[in-house]
């Protein structure tokens, strides 16, 4: 976002540990946030899940964007559930209970044992997530486990996809959808465009009942043409880091206009698209620039499903994007991305 936004006649200046990426290329401050934030004119955030102390006094001085209200109903996966289902929007059949045992109990009775059970703190990236298939006593061990859980259905869907969306005071933009091929409930890889207007009309429902400012990313499940939500990310998003290589403005410096209520830039992809993560890779792999442009976070310790960087391909039509992820994935997978 420091990078994209860099263009604009603007600073930025960062909460974070001096050893993180984005210290690299600003000002990065802790101790002091409460000067900080006073005099800065926006506040927001790339993750949701981030010290809470800057979060308030950014909303306090009515300087956070996208609002406290989001962060909120994405850091509990069963008030985010609910709130889809409450304002009518399509999601997958879902119940919300207290406590791992009743979690269990309502996936063998009203679920017949199949279906997923989420914790509704602490997840993402498929962290907190388990999918059943009848097996449910290997799943003793969430027995003892307080707080809420979502049990939620298994959907035979045909395809997962997502679409970026961005929203300013003043306008609504989405990014063509793309097709996301995720394992063990993280993105491995996803081109694009894909999708249908479904999904847009969806995010700019969302959006606007959201009272949301910034940029966002949706996910779906698509069976035959219809689509269901799976979940929503408050932030720029993994599902749209092609639009670095494939649009004239990417996700991320729409966020910044959306935020400052600068105008939004064009959202029309220039080309067919697609990225690969680099999952829990210690090194960078420089072999790979041949095939598409590596982006390298610089994080300090690599670790098993951790998103080290990713590598962005673009081609004249999906055939071909598709056949560099393929070749992407040879090189970096031989065997299949440990996960």
């Amino acid at each position: 976002m420091i990078l994209d936004g860099s263009k604009l006649p603007i600073s930025f200046s960062v909460y974070a540990d001096k050893e993180d990426p984005a210290c690299r290329i600003a000002s990065c401050f802790k101790e002091n946030y409460k000067k900080e934030i006073e005099e800065c004119d926006v506040v927001t955030f790339e993750f949701e899940h981030v010290d809470d102390e800057p979060l308030m006094l950014a909303n306090e001085l009515d300087k956070l964007k996208p609002g406290l209200d989001v962060i909120k109903l994405k850091r509990a996966r069963h008030l985010e559930k609910e709130y889809l289902r409450r304002e009518g929007f399509p999601t997958p059949r879902f119940v919300t209970v207290e406590g791992g045992n009743e979690a269990l109990r309502t996936l063998r009775d009203e679920f017949n044992g199949v279906g997923v059970i989420k914790r509704s703190e602490g997840g993402y990236d498929g962290r907190g997530q388990f999918f059943i298939k009848g097996d449910l006593s290997s799943y003793n061990f969430l027995k003892e486990e307080k707080g809420y859980f979502v049990v939620e259905e298994y959907v035979n869907y045909d395809y997962e996809a997502s679409i970026i969306a961005v929203r300013s005071e003043r306008e609504f933009k989405t990014y063509q959808p793309t097709f996301n091929y995720n394992e063990k409930g993280i993105l491995v890889y996803n081109y694009g465009p894909f999708g249908n207007e479904e999904m847009i009309k969806v995010a700019e429902d969302l959006t606007q009942k959201l009272g949301y400012v910034g940029t966002m990313g949706i996910e779906f499940f698509v069976k035959e043409g219809k689509v269901l939500i799976n979940e929503f990310s408050p932030r720029v998003h993994n599902t749209g880091h092609y639009t670095l290589d494939a649009a004239e403005v990417s996700q991320f410096e729409q966020h910044v206009r959306a935020v400052l209520n600068l105008d939004l830039g064009p959202t029309k992809v220039l080309v067919y698209a697609g990225t690969v993560n680099l999952l829990g890779i210690s090194e960078p792999p420089l072999n790979l620039v041949k095939l598409g442009n590596l982006y390298w976070y610089g994080k300090r310790e690599a670790k098993k499903r951790r998103k080290m960087g990713h590598i962005n391909v673009i081609g004249d039509d999906l055939n071909e994007v598709r056949e560099k992820i393929d070749n992407v994935m040879q090189i970096l997978y031989p065997n299949g991305p440990d996960l």
